[in-house]
């Protein structure tokens, strides 16, 4: 068993006495927990600061910063979009997407859209354009005077024969004649559509 020399016991001895005492102290007066405490805050939000400013260097380092658009909840294809679906970040340039959009202004969706998708000119569009979705099929329909009440982009349910073909079919274009509209449709339902057009049975109704 090691024995610790005694000038080293008998200063051990005095820290231990000056620590309980301090502690006592501390124990029966408040003012000297107050002190303690926000001693303790001190030293805390100290540190807090110090990494704060780390990381903002770091940041820094990266260069310039961006903002972009995250999308926050599904969008279908058409749908306009708006604030409520995204989330705005801010990003180093260099790790940008190189389509990304910076104005949400009129944007539409050109494909189906999940949480943590980068909104790019790739998946949207202007609500302006006349752009079919990627994997759909345009189609000519003749939407007789609801035509007048049809704009681009607008989302409509195509139906023939009291059965609905397609549900969130989107409007690309209503054409010259002021009756027929070039409707986008999934690819999969594009043949039944365009039966059903060819003989006149296609009907569009405004989707709500």
């Amino acid at each position: 068993m090691q024995i610790l020399p005694p000038r080293l016991v008998s200063l051990t001895r005095r820290l231990r006495a000056h620590l309980t005492t301090t502690l006592d102290a501390i124990a029966r007066s408040a003012r000297l927990q107050i002190v303690v405490l926000c001693c303790g805050v001190t030293v805390i939000a100290s540190a807090l600061f110090a990494d704060h400013r780390r990381v903002e260097s770091t940041l820094d380092a990266l260069g310039e910063r961006v903002d972009v658009y995250v999308v926050t909840s599904a969008i279908t294809p058409g749908e306009s979009i708006s604030p409520i679906d995204v989330h705005r970040i801010s990003v180093p340039r260099r790790f940008m997407v190189a389509t990304a959009i910076h104005d949400l202004t009129e944007r539409v969706a050109t494909q189906s859209l999940v949480a943590g998708d980068v909104l790019t000119t790739s998946n949207t569009t202007d609500g302006a354009s006349k752009v079919i979705p990627i994997g759909w099929r345009g189609l000519t329909i003749d939407a007789g005077p609801l035509a007048e009440s049809l704009t681009t982009g607008m989302i409509v349910d195509v139906m023939a024969g009291g059965t609905i073909l397609v549900e969130g079919a989107v409007v690309i274009e209503v054409i010259d004649d002021a009756r027929s509209a070039l409707v986008a449709v999934p690819q999969e339902s594009a043949v039944a559509v365009a039966d059903a057009a060819s003989v006149g049975l296609a009907v569009l109704a405004i989707a709500n």
